[in-house]
């Protein structure tokens, strides 16, 4: 079996199609693989972390409540709106300011706990089975990237990401929380007396734990498309520039990622070529050096757009606060067709359920390039 990492972007509601990638990883590749591809190291940032959970677990029961909450998710079982009746609405929006956020995910922090209760996830890093499993959170105060490392391996050290610090110990639902903290959408968590916000911030798809664990094959599970610049809409409402702004603040430091591999496999061959395969014997002896794979699941379509499509204006299962929050970013998406905000918000199971099939059905029109990254050529 091959050795490889497994690096999941956050997104909020995003994450469902994360999670039906997993499904199809864990259910039906394997009948093409013959075996079931565990990742050796997980590294997942905010709904990557919590998908991560599942993936680091090792176990099929885990990937099947992985597919089972996204399916059937109901806004409600993640956040709340503070406002307590429309009366209080106004004076409620004077006094945003005086909060950290404008939800309050208590819900999702219960729902957490329900499911770590089942601790799989302590056999799988305790046996070693799983040999990291790492969550990226943003310090409040300071903006560093912290990468809270658990591990069973006494040997398993990284250094630590440009301008960051890791912690190592046992992670907890508390760290799944502040890995997921959107700024503004989400309060900060304290962990140890220090403040954390969401780790898309600093680092969406943490590749940089997996390559610096001497990682050589990375499998990535992002959420967003490859999509060509987009003329600018008529339309400016607030929901699209909060969407805008928090695309923009959780963009995906892959590419750059990836060409640091890049560069590290051109160094490789062309040393190769010039004194032999001792050159890249003697990198790898002397330096840990290796030549790295990294293969990049993306959606084929947008997921704000998704969002758009698939919703249900008179079917939405929340309070009728929940329900007008999320009309309103549904109806200012007229003019674009799309909606960032409602993608990542939009924690009900018309939109987690199709992003999930989507993964599902993106994973399996990848198997191709799955089979090669797991050394299985099919035959011509």
């Amino acid at each position: 079996m091959i050795e490889f990492g497994m690096a999941l972007a956050g997104g909020g509601a995003r994450g469902a199609y994360s999670a039906g990638v997993l499904r199809y990883l864990y259910t039906e590749f394997p009948k093409k693989l013959g075996f079931q591809p565990w990742p050796k190291i997980v590294s997942g940032t905010s709904a990557g972390a919590l998908n991560g959970y599942f993936a680091a677990s090792q176990e099929l029961m885990e990937i099947h409540r992985c597919t089972e909450l996204w399916s059937n998710f109901t806004v409600g079982q993640v956040y709340n709106l503070p406002f307590e009746g429309w009366l209080k609405l106004i004076p409620d929006l004077r006094s945003a300011a005086k909060r950290s956020s404008f939800l309050d995910p208590s819900p999702l922090g219960k729902l957490i706990e329900k499911e770590a209760a089942r601790r799989t996830i302590r056999h799988s890093i305790g046996s070693g089975a799983c040999q990291a499993f790492i969550v990226s959170a943003t310090q409040l105060h300071g903006g560093d990237n912290v990468l809270f490392v658990d591990t069973a391996d006494p040997n398993f050290r990284i250094p630590p990401p440009p301008h960051g610090r890791l912690e190592y110990h046992k992670l907890y639902p508390h760290h799944l929380m502040a890995s997921s903290a959107i700024p503004l959408v989400f309060p900060p968590v304290e962990i140890d007396g220090v403040m954390y916000m969401d780790g898309g911030l600093r680092q969406n798809a943490p590749l940089h734990p997996l390559i610096q664990g001497k990682i050589c094959k990375i499998l990535v599970l992002g959420t967003k498309v490859m999509k060509p610049m987009s003329k600018n809409p008529a339309q400016k409402s607030l929901s699209l520039i909060a969407g805008k702004t928090l695309n923009a603040l959780t963009l995906d430091p892959v590419e750059r990622d990836n060409l640091v591999a890049d560069r590290i496999n051109n160094i490789i061959d062309w040393g190769v070529d010039q004194y032999g395969s001792e050159f890249a014997e003697k990198l790898k002896s002397d330096m840990g050096l290796e030549k790295i794979e990294i293969l990049h699941l993306r959606p084929s379509m947008d997921l704000g757009k998704l969002a758009v499509d698939v919703y249900e204006k008179d079917n939405i299962e929340g309070t009728r606060q929940v329900r007008w929050l999320l009309n309103k970013l549904y109806d200012q998406a007229d003019g674009t067709g799309e909606s960032d905000l409602l993608s990542h918000l939009l924690f009900d199971s018309c939109y987690t359920k199709a992003a999930e099939a989507l993964g599902f059905s993106d994973a399996q029109n990848s198997e191709t390039e799955l089979l090669r990254f797991f050394g299985v050529e099919q035959p011509s």
